[in-house]
This record gives structure tokens, sequence and C-alpha cells, in this order.
């Protein structure tokens, strides 16, 4: 583990394909081996990106999908500044769960927007990208049945469940949409994620100990 440093690392993919639980997985061993680490999220990490996160993701607001892509850039503008450049300037490491690669996954694969725009607003707003990204790749309908399923027992379906109510077509643009980041990207790694939790976190450990 290249722990001599601070490092900045993504973990992303479709809802439902276990990213959340491999960010805790990875932050506890960084804890243990008594790393300094910090675990954001895209959007929310940051006062204003927590606002933002609410009209993005809640089925109560209907904005344009020029818009929503826009606010996930702000986002990504916020949480740069506020918390992922001083956390590593401090010699804090950082994982995220979710970055640049969700916006490219969901808006320009699965909303079918033009690529040009987040182009130019990643040249704008992404001063520091990760030294790793893992994309957990998983068949998008044990995903998104995942995704539904826990949204319905914790009763946030109606505020977290905006892109969980679209069709399955949609999530599978979205799967190519990440595999198309990582040949795009540099330092982006491709996890198969339908292997049991702990054989998805050694995975992840030993890339990050090349």
């Amino acid at each position: 583990m290249q722990l001599n440093r601070p490092l900045f690392i993504a973990l992303d993919g479709i809802d439902g394909c276990g990213k959340s639980t491999q960010v805790k997985m990875l932050a506890d061993f960084f804890e243990k081996s008594g790393a300094k680490i910090s675990v954001t999220k895209e959007p929310g990490g940051t006062e204003v990106g927590s606002i933002l996160r609410d009209i993005l993701i809640s089925k109560k607001y209907h904005i344009d999908h020029i818009t929503e892509m826009l606010l996930y850039a702000a986002d990504r503008n916020e949480h740069q500044k506020r918390v992922i450049i001083p956390m590593l300037k401090s010699g804090t490491s950082v994982i995220t769960d979710r970055f640049l690669s969700s916006t490219y996954a969901y808006q320009i694969f699965g909303r079918r927007l033009n690529k040009d725009i987040l182009d130019t607003l990643s040249k704008i707003t992404v001063t520091r990208y990760p030294d790793f990204t893992f994309i957990l790749d998983i068949d998008p309908k044990i995903a998104l049945s995942r995704a539904r399923k826990r949204l319905e027992n914790t009763g946030t379906f109606e505020n977290e469940g905006k892109f969980e109510s679209l069709d399955i077509s949609f999530f599978e643009n979205v799967r190519e949409g990440f595999l198309w980041y990582a040949n795009a990207f540099k330092d982006c790694h491709i996890i198969n994620a339908n292997k049991p939790l702990n054989e998805v976190h050694e995975e992840i450990l030993d890339i990050l100990s090349l």
C-alpha cells in the first residue's frame, strides 16, 4: 500500500453495485493501517453540495437534463476546492463515493447529452484527478434491483429515487459509459463486482499496492 503520500481514490459504478460498502471497507483498512483518511461523496460532499444533492437525486424536483449536468459540475467544483484539495494538502488521503466518471456515465451515456459540454466543464471544475479510480462493474439488472430494494426498505424512494425510477435500458447505457471512462482515463480500473465483497476488497487493495 502506497501510504507514504496522501492518495485520492474514487469508487464508482451503477447504483446498487456495492461501492458504498467498498468505500467503508477501504476506509477501515486505511484507519487500521494508521493512515489519515477522509471519506466524502459526490454530490453532497460540501455544505453547498448537500443542497445540490437534494435537487439532483430527489423525485420532487424536475429539472432540465442540461441543468442537471451543470449542477453536478458545480458540486464537483465546490468539492474539489473545499474538501479534496485541502485534505490532500494537509496529508490526508481522500476516498470519494462517485466522481467525474459518474457524470460521463449518467449524463453523457445515460441522458445522451453532448460530451463536448462536459469536457469543457471538466477543464474548469476538476483541478485534481484521482490517483486511482475503481469502477465496480455489475449486471445492471442486479444493481438496479438492489438499489430499488434499498430505497424501498429505508422509505427513501421519493427523496432519493430519481434515477432508480428509470428503466433498465438507461442503466445499460450507464454501464457502457463507465466502461468507456475506464478506457479513456488513466489510472482507472474495472473491478468485477459480482464477486463476494471480501474478494472485491482484496482486488482493490492489490491494485493499490502496485
